[in-house]
């Protein structure tokens, strides 16, 4: 079933339209920064700058870091929100399930498939980021600055072999990808409880605004750690720059998405075992 479905997805001209525009833009991005102020630190989230023409790795994390926010939620989104609204829409959904195989392993494997374009979409920013960046500004060491330590007496910075160094850019990769995991899988739940794929869309970039939202009121800052996305949980991912890692706070945040990826996809498989596709 996944390689069926995945053989269908494939084939999706919009999908690649997607995955196109996001290794455009960190295209765009190194081509402004380039010709701009590439020897001005850029920030990584809250707690860490980098140099951009002091080496092509940086680029990658401007990339991740000016997407992450808006851009890559989206696109997540409309992978997973295609999944089943998608086939729904189009009448091809009753057909589907018409075949001997158990609604379980369909949208089991819609989900496998939606999650596959949903990593690619945070890779191929990373990995154009990468490949322009190094053809801008060359194959060397990367360094970081971590703001919190630094001083006029000290840099606070860690410098990583170009081996290291893209290490640590496929790790800050994948975790990234880990945090949009609570959208994702709302996502795929609105996509099981309605027939139109921009409502399923909607539904996941809406939780995403709202828990940033409630993440800034003063008064829920108690509730911030236990929101399915806030600005302080997505910019952990910088963590991994550092030496030493803040470990704690990556693995609070990594069972807090498992948690939420958990009941919405439990809950999209119960609707969907027993929703009235005829209707």
């Amino acid at each position: 079933m996944i390689t069926i479905e995945l053989a269908k997805q494939i084939r999706r001209v919009g999908y690649w339209i997607v995955l196109g525009v996001l290794g455009a833009i960190a295209g765009v991005i190194t081509l402004i920064i380039g010709t701009t102020s590439s020897s001005t630190p850029e920030r990584l989230g809250d707690v860490g700058s980098v140099v951009p023409n002091s080496s092509g790795f940086t680029m990658a994390l401007i990339s991740l870091n000016a997407l992450l926010l808006f851009l890559l939620p989206l696109a997540v989104a409309i992978f997973a929100g295609e999944s089943v609204a998608g086939e729904a829409s189009w009448g091809s959904l009753r057909y589907l399930l018409a075949r001997p195989v158990s609604r379980a392993r369909v949208l089991a494997s819609k989900v496998v498939v939606a999650g596959f374009f949903s990593l690619a979409a945070v890779v191929v920013v990373s990995s154009a980021g990468l490949v322009f960046g190094v053809a801008a500004f060359g194959w060397h060491p990367l360094s970081v600055i971590d703001l919190q330590h630094a001083s006029p007496f000290a840099s606070g910075g860690t410098t990583f072999s170009p081996v290291a160094a893209l290490g640590k850019v496929g790790l800050a990769t994948l975790i990234v990808a880990g945090t949009m995991l609570s959208t994702f899988a709302f996502t795929v739940l609105c996509s099981v409880l309605t027939d139109r794929p921009f409502t399923a869309v909607a539904g996941g970039v809406v939780l995403t605004f709202v828990s940033r939202a409630l993440d800034n009121v003063p008064g829920l800052h108690a509730l911030g750690p236990w929101l399915p996305a806030t600005n302080t949980g997505t910019g952990l991912w910088t963590q991994v720059l550092f030496q030493p890692a803040d470990t704690g706070a990556l693995r609070h945040l990594g069972l807090v998405q498992i948690a939420y990826g958990a009941i919405f996809l439990v809950g999209a498989g119960i609707y969907f075992v027993r929703k009235d596709v005829l209707s």
